[in-house]
């Protein structure tokens, strides 16, 4: 080899050297996957929009689905309306009132009833998306089995 391939030569390599050296490795693992995110009632309080996917009855006969909001307070306070249609119709503009409940974990549990009614309806949630979504199912199968996604509107509880 002659010098001037030599020089060359070890030109090339200092530049591919230094390139990969600051060149972020495929196999390193971002910042906010090994960052713990923690969640309290402050990560979903304001206000937000539903839909359930497929209400089921006890008998697994289709149901229904319903469409409405939610509002969820510091407190841990639950209001919203909706509106359901099912087998026997439609029914627009049903008020509810709650109480719901967050874990560091971003699991939680919703208590909730419409005005009027003494009949509770129990929910387990999973806060996903940096407390943008919301995703739940019905814990109790004597009244409806289903799942929602919330999506947020505003963080004004």
């Amino acid at each position: 080899m002659t010098k001037v391939r030599i020089v060359m030569l070890g030109l090339i390599v200092a530049v591919v050297v230094a390139f990969v050296a600051a060149t972020p490795s495929a196999q390193t693992v971002p910042a906010s996957t090994t960052q713990k995110h923690t969640c309290s009632i402050a990560t979903i309080a304001g206000a937000w929009v539903f839909t359930t996917h497929n209400l089921y009855q006890q008998n697994g006969m289709l149901d229904g689905n319903a469409l409405g909001t939610a509002n969820y307070g510091k407190d841990g306070s639950v209001r919203g309306k909706y509106d359901w249609a099912g087998t026997s119709g439609f029914y627009p503009g049903n008020s509810y009132v709650g109480t719901v409940t967050v874990n560091p974990d971003c699991t939680g549990t919703i208590s909730q009833h419409d005005v009027g009614s003494d009949v509770i309806i129990l929910q387990s949630i999973v806060i996903s998306d940096g407390g943008r979504e919301i995703w739940g199912m019905f814990q109790d199968p004597t009244n409806d089995v289903g799942t929602f996604t919330l999506k947020r509107v505003s963080e004004k509880d």
